[in-house]
């Protein structure tokens, strides 16, 4: 009965540690010398109730982007960057708070949008063409 008892403890602890590990935050994106050498855009956005300024926020294809996302609405949101998720990761946001991160803009289109609470509220392009330089 004991060994099953220290058995449970073991697979108690260790669960809890995965858990642990698995909700610390990740990077903002993936950091490689050629990222340190991109050139910078910068991005502000504002959060209000129901909307986020700039509606339209654009930058050049493969430049480092820094995001800064202030909340000036009135509750706490969260705000994703579709099409960019895996590169892109705010946490909650809380009313008069700012959050900052950033990213590698390197997929071309019109069509991302700034999603508060899983709606979208704003569009993000990254102009540019989707041929790699001395391509035919």
């Amino acid at each position: 009965m004991r060994r099953y008892l220290v058995v449970f403890v073991m697979v108690l602890v260790v669960g809890t540690g995965l858990a642990i590990a698995a909700r610390r935050p990740r990077p903002a994106g993936p950091t490689s010398p050629a990222a340190a050498t991109r050139p910078v855009a910068q991005v502000s956005l504002v959060i209000r109730d129901g909307g986020v300024a700039p509606a339209l926020t654009s930058v050049p294809k493969d430049h480092r982007v820094e995001v800064r996302i202030e909340n000036h609405g009135t509750r706490t949101v969260g705000i994703t960057l579709a099409g960019y998720e895996d590169r892109l990761s705010a946490p909650a946001i809380a009313p008069g708070a700012r959050w900052e991160g950033r990213f590698d803009a390197d997929r071309p289109g019109e069509d991302f949008a700034w999603l508060v609470d899983g709606q979208p509220l704003g569009r993000f392009e990254v102009k540019g063409s989707h041929l790699v330089e001395g391509h035919r």
